[in-house]
């Protein structure tokens, strides 16, 4: 019998050049109404996308070594994991302090919400410790729990 089933290739990009074109502005300043799950939400919703394979660049493939896979010149290849995930962490972080949100924060969250998110920033930019190594570990979980 003949088989006809096409078969999707996926271009998966390279670690950085991720398609962001289906991150909105509504998505993101929903995200920064719960900025403490933010960070990872964002990494989720970029990289572990059913709907945006091609954005499936990065996983830990081992939970033991303190590796990930990242593709990189259109190949897997390993890179340091704890620096690839900061790394990661403060890219995201910057994508959500761009200044147009802030200006539709300032706008439109309430006041409980702004306060929220002005506690959040400064624990990030103190590197308050305890705060920045719960946001490694909920960054890494989902990382491991995605791959």
């Amino acid at each position: 019998s003949h088989n006809n089933n096409s078969k999707n290739v996926i271009i998966v990009n390279n670690y950085g050049n991720e398609n962001k074109d289906y991150i909105t502005h509504d998505y993101l300043l929903n995200l920064l109404k719960k900025p403490f799950q933010a960070i990872p939400e964002l990494i989720k919703f970029t990289h572990f996308n059913d709907e945006h394979p091609e954005n499936q660049n990065i996983k830990i493939p081992n939970k033991k070594q303190p590796y990930v896979k990242i593709r990189k010149n259109n190949k897997w290849e390993l890179a340091d994991r704890k620096n690839t995930i900061n790394d990661l962490i403060d890219l995201k972080h910057s994508e959500l302090n761009d200044s147009d949100l802030n200006n539709f924060v300032d706008n439109t969250f309430k006041e409980i919400e702004r306060t929220r998110l002005e506690r959040f920033n400064e624990k990030y930019m103190n590197d308050d410790k305890e705060f920045v190594s719960q946001l490694y570990k909920d960054t890494e979980l989902m990382i491991i729990n995605n791959s």
